[in-house]
């Protein structure tokens, strides 16, 4: 029976130093979803850049993390978009989004299921510059598994037994919430002269502001907490290497939300392997590339992608490198996105050096 207890005491020791740890590195980042391909969640991050530098673009976003230490945390996006009017008017139009995100985590599976629509307004600015003013709405549902926990008090005379009362408050299963966004960019683009001088330059800049602090949230149905206003800036440049087939596309994000706080910067180096024909459309363009991310306090992020005409696929793993990196052997997550957009940025008369 002492052994018995020695191993219970030493179990739960460890359970507690891996709860602890997991805190520990998530007290980093946002209480929000999040992704580590960053340049890949567009109107996740922005509602303002809606159709703002791509008429068509829909993206697919899927992360595994934490399956080294825990119960593996997933999260699943999806994001649709499209310029409304612009065939009329290419100075001034509209934009028009769809989003979905599913956040699951840890054995009760708490999570977070939000659909929301996008509209933007996106005004030209300049001979290569655009602005955009964006807004979201939705509504959103959290949801946690009560049966797949484990309490203390469940633990009698040395052995787990599900029927003992938990000794926990009962809460609700799930419970509905309504969302909102707004947020402001602006994009520059510039191309080359010739399909070989690969001068061009493109950049998106913005922030944007989520959840406004209305939404009271509890599975306990207690009306006095709020969920935090998170605050998003980003910036994306890509430059092409005059005279090479190089693009350089380096980047940042920054978010706030209450206590917590996310910084991701980085670059993405890509190879443009080929242009599409223009006219017999028989050679499709393609193109390679390698990034680099840091998640300041958390994560060394690797990232490889490739691009064919109008679909790209990337694929990406976060090193843990933070307080955890004890438990977890480095291991993070692994991400994976799919795009496409339109038009195909390998046509000739497209900006090579594309965000």
């Amino acid at each position: 029976m002492k052994n018995k207890n020695n191993i219970q005491v030493i179990g739960n020791l460890k359970l507690k130093i891996t709860f602890f740890a997991v805190l520990i590195a998530v007290s980093s980042f946002a209480q929000d979803v999040h992704f580590s391909q960053f340049r890949e969640t567009p109107i996740l991050l922005n509602p303002a850049r809606t159709a703002l530098d791509r008429d068509v673009r829909v993206i697919l976003n899927y992360k595994d993390q934490w399956r080294s230490v825990a119960s593996p945390y997933k999260t699943f996006a999806f994001s649709g978009e499209m310029a409304l009017n612009k065939k009329k008017n290419k100075d001034n139009y509209l934009g028009l989004g769809i989003q979905v995100f599913s956040d699951k985590s840890g054995d009760s599976k708490m999570g977070i299921t939000v659909a929301s629509i996008n509209l933007s307004g996106i005004i030209k600015t300049g001979e290569n510059s655009k602005l955009g003013v964006g807004i979201m709405g939705g509504f959103g549902q959290r949801s946690v598994t009560y049966s797949a926990l484990r309490w203390e008090n469940q633990y009698v005379a040395g052995e787990y037994n599900a029927a003992a009362a938990t000794g926990e408050p009962n809460g609700v299963a799930s419970y509905t919430l309504p969302d909102a966004a707004a947020g402001i960019a602006w994009t520059y683009g510039k191309g080359e002269k010739y399909i070989s001088a690969n001068d061009g330059v493109r950049a998106v800049i913005g922030v944007g502001a989520h959840h406004f602090g209305f939404q009271k949230y509890s599975f306990y149905k207690q009306t006095g907490e709020k969920l935090f206003t998170k605050f998003v800036g980003h910036a994306n440049v890509a430059i092409g290497l005059a005279n090479s087939n190089m693009i350089i596309s380096p980047g940042i994000m920054f978010s706030v939300q209450g206590p917590s706080k996310e910084i991701i910067a980085g670059s993405m180096f890509k190879y443009v392997l080929s242009e599409s024909s223009k006219y017999t459309g028989n050679k499709k363009g393609s193109a390679i590339g390698i990034g680099l991310d840091y998640r300041v306090g958390d994560a060394a992020i690797g990232t490889l992608m490739y691009e064919f005409a109008n679909y790209s696929v990337g694929v990406s793993y976060d090193v843990n490198v933070s307080q955890l990196k004890t438990v977890s052997s480095l291991r993070g997550g692994f991400e994976i996105s799919l795009k496409f957009v339109s038009p195909n940025p390998f046509l000739s008369n497209q900006n090579k050096a594309r965000i």
